[in-house]
């Protein structure tokens, strides 16, 4: 395993992310095919939803009410299997298996750190980091999807050798990330899908306070971490590491280098991987997420000094940040199914191009700037099952008349293009003063709600009416934190099964 759960700060409803190791006769196709077949006969498993497209290709499903993640890779040699799985249960290869495999040296940043760690730990929990270690030789023949997937785990190796050998210390680390986490997920910061930061990338900032103050209790770090990244000067990246040679008996892999490549260099947040090859975990990150991260860095910063100087309490770092109250307009994009079985892969599709709108929205050409919130409210309307996603939107002083069809054509060309969506799939788009939002984003907490009739504003539009698609900024004094003075209607753009037009 890898992720929260191998790091040990998942919560009771978290993901387990899960690494299959497989032979090189067994391929991806194999994985998503014949193994998908077997789930589905499987009585423990539901809400299947394989996403073989993927950048790291996964299977998502549930067991025995348990949502696991469960990511592929083809090592290179049927060998090192052999010898990976001696070395678990404590036999020798060579107890069974003649000769010597093309085993090379084992990373230094990584595969060093098990052989300090042997003290400090329980039982169980040593037995745990011993078996699940990777080192370097895994690499060996492996394409490039499989590289990235073996990563997750070799990077949670390495977030945990980081501590040595004090049990104190890996629970200080512990204790910071949940609650970095916890208030990434509170302010809605927490998705990388959506082009915020996921779980590894948290990781990786909380771990670069936690190696350069190594004796601080987690009531400091929380301070420092939030400081550090209040002051950060973006896009210098967050290194762990400098590793950017192969390890031996490794062929040469791309590593994230902008001097080199110019696409790395257009990379806003770099947050780099420690073990080879060296990879920006946050490339998804645009312009609004960024501008939304560092506003709550800030916030959260002078916060923290409140908090350390007896002005706040510490649960106040948690509390919402009230987010539907500092906008006056949002975009809310509805993603309806008919049933659960078409709902669950139409909903992964359209959150995974979430970040081609948020991008369209983002439009200094006509005076707009996005903020998106990472979370998705999920409700029932007339029987179907429908997840809402939210943008605010705000405008530039000289903006007085706003057209949203072309910022937001890309995304709706993109979901009606779709081969697999059929009848029963659906998306709208709906412009919604602060004043009309449905109730549930008010809620405290919100993991299914039964929608208000209220709250649902023209979800049979099949269209977007012109005149209603230009929306009026009749007065000059918006600028970026405008809020009462922009005009707008419950404008609907709606994506049916037709392509969306203007009428």
């Amino acid at each position: 395993s890898f992720g929260s759960y191998r790091l040990g700060v998942h919560t009771p409803d978290a993901d387990v992310d899960c690494l299959v190791l497989a032979p090189p006769h067994v391929t991806r196709d194999n994985f998503f095919s014949s193994w998908v077949d077997i789930l589905k006969a499987d009585g423990r498993v539901s809400e299947l939803h394989p996403v073989a497209s993927a950048y790291t290709p996964v299977i998502k499903f549930q067991m025995d009410g348990v949502k696991i993640d469960l990511i592929f890779a083809r090592v290179g040699n049927s060998q090192w299997l052999r010898d990976h799985s001696f070395k678990k249960s404590g036999r020798r290869a060579g107890d069974d298996v003649g000769g010597d495999d093309d085993r090379g040296s084992v990373n230094d940043v990584v595969g060093d750190s098990t052989a300090t760690i042997n003290k400090g730990y329980d039982g169980e929990e040593l037995q745990e980091i011993m078996d699940m270690e990777l080192d370097d030789t895994v690499l060996v023949g492996l394409d490039e999807t499989s590289v990235r997937s073996v990563n997750g785990v070799r990077v949670a190796q390495f977030l945990i050798s980081t501590a040595g050998t004090s049990a104190e210390r890996l629970q200080n680390f512990r204790l910071t990330l949940r609650a970095v986490k916890e208030w990434a997920r509170v302010h809605g910061l927490y998705s990388n899908v959506l082009g915020f930061l996921g779980g590894v990338n948290w990781a990786i900032l909380v771990c670069w306070v936690f190696k350069r103050n190594l004796n601080a209790p987690a009531s400091k770090l929380l301070h420092l971490f939030f400081r550090t990244f209040a002051n950060w000067k973006w896009p210098s990246p967050v290194r762990l590491s400098n590793q950017q040679r192969p390890p031996d008996g490794v062929n040469h892999l791309s590593t994230w280098n902008p001097r080199e490549n110019f696409r790395d260099a257009k990379h806003l947040m770099p947050i780099i991987t420690p073990c080879y090859p060296s990879m920006n975990s946050s490339y998804n990150v645009g312009e609004p997420q960024l501008r939304r991260i560092r506003d709550e860095f800030w916030y959260a910063s002078k916060l923290m000094d409140k908090v350390y100087s007896g002005k706040e309490k510490w649960n106040a770092l948690f509390e919402s940040n009230g987010f539907f109250d500092q906008h006056q307009n949002y975009l809310q994009v509805k993603i309806k199914g008919s049933n659960e079985g078409l709902f669950l892969p139409w909903f992964g599709f359209c959150e995974s191009r979430l970040r081609i709108l948020i991008a369209g929205l983002e439009s200094p050409a006509t005076g707009v700037q996005a903020y998106p919130y990472a979370k998705f409210f999920h409700t029932r309307e007339d029987g179907d099952y429908v997840a809402s996603f939210f943008i605010a939107l705000r405008f530039s002083n000289d903006a007085r008349q706003v057209k949203f069809e072309p910022l937001v054509s890309e995304y709706l060309h993109t979901v009606n293009s779709w081969n697999d969506r059929v009848s029963g799939m659906d998306l709208t788009m709906n412009l919604v003063q602060q004043n009309r939002l449905p109730s549930f984003v008010f809620s405290a907490s919100m993991p299914n709600v039964e929608a208000n009739k209220n709250d649902v504003y023209n979800t049979n539009d099949a269209t977007l009416n012109q005149r209603d698609a230009d929306i009026m900024t009749n007065k000059a004094n918006l600028g970026c934190r405008a809020r009462s003075d922009v005009q707008s209607s419950s404008t609907d753009f709606a994506s049916p099964l037709k392509k969306a037009k203007l009428t």
